[in-house]
């Protein structure tokens, strides 16, 4: 009894976490918003904010779980193609390329809802391979900002690291960690347990750097005027986006290989 009281605690308190973690990113939006200016905001999780959110979504419905799995991953889901759609129309000079990166996770959603609705196997095993793509696209949601990190120790400075994400992000993992060991469930327990590392190092980054606004801009821009949203310069922007395209690929070829 007691026991089951605690997993009811942590569950509440875990979904509380998350919807505090896509909130999160509202004041920096909101100074995007503001200012007509993406410099220090990282694009590329707000676009896999949706994807996993998504994911987790989808995922509720073969799972048959929608409250509160499902109900707090419609608000990441919502957040995150809005958060998307104000940084790429306040984007000056990647907006195609950001744009066609979100075209393409709202590509691997649609794959998923068709997976879900269409596939023939039964509802158990369809949300184990949603399950497990969700967990690789949260994954890469909190890994995002670390595919720079040499970047951010090179100039020691963490702008493009989004600090209130990363904490709120640390707490709602270590969260839902216990809920996966109190459960025993390594499908939650092991992407969570991940996540928290993800935001740990950001957050130790952040201290260890503290932002400097501008600094970065001012550094490796031309005529002092080049986003610093995501990348430095145009060849860590083309590496960031291998990475990250390769993680998708990889997160695809092992839903294949569990459907086949």
């Amino acid at each position: 009894m007691a026991s089951d009281t605690a997993e009811t605690i942590i569950n509440i308190l875990a979904t509380i976490a998350t919807a505090c973690l896509f909130l999160s990113m509202i004041p920096g939006m909101y100074t995007v918003h503001k200012k007509r200016s993406t410099t220090g905001v990282n694009f590329y999780p707000l676009a896999m904010m949706f994807g996993q959110s998504m994911g987790w979504v989808i995922y509720s419905f073969a799972d048959h779980s929608f409250f509160p799995v499902g109900a707090v991953n419609s608000l990441g889901a919502v957040l995150g193609v809005v958060f998307s759609a104000i940084f790429i129309l306040h984007e000056k000079d990647r907006r195609v390329r950001y744009s066609i990166f979100f075209c393409g996770v709202f590509a691997l959603v649609i794959a998923l809802l068709l997976y879900r609705f269409l596939g023939t196997q039964d509802d158990d095993k369809i949300a184990k391979v949603l399950g497990y793509f969700a967990d690789v696209l949260a994954i890469i949601m909190f890994g995002a900002p670390l595919i720079l990190m040499g970047d951010v120790i090179k100039t020691k400075n963490s702008e493009i690291i989004a600090a209130p994400m990363a904490v709120s992000g640390f707490i709602n993992g270590s969260l839902w960690s216990a809920y996966g060991i109190m459960q025993m469930n390594n499908y939650v327990l092991v992407p969570n347990a991940i996540s928290v590392l993800l935001c740990l190092v950001q957050v130790i980054l952040v201290l260890i750097f503290p932002h400097k606004k501008g600094e970065l801009s001012e550094k490796f821009s031309v005529d002092n005027e080049v986003d610093v949203a995501v990348v430095l310069n145009a060849r860590a922007e083309a590496r960031v986006l291998r990475r990250v395209c390769a993680l998708l690929y990889s997160a695809l070829a092992a839903m294949y290989v569990r459907c086949a």
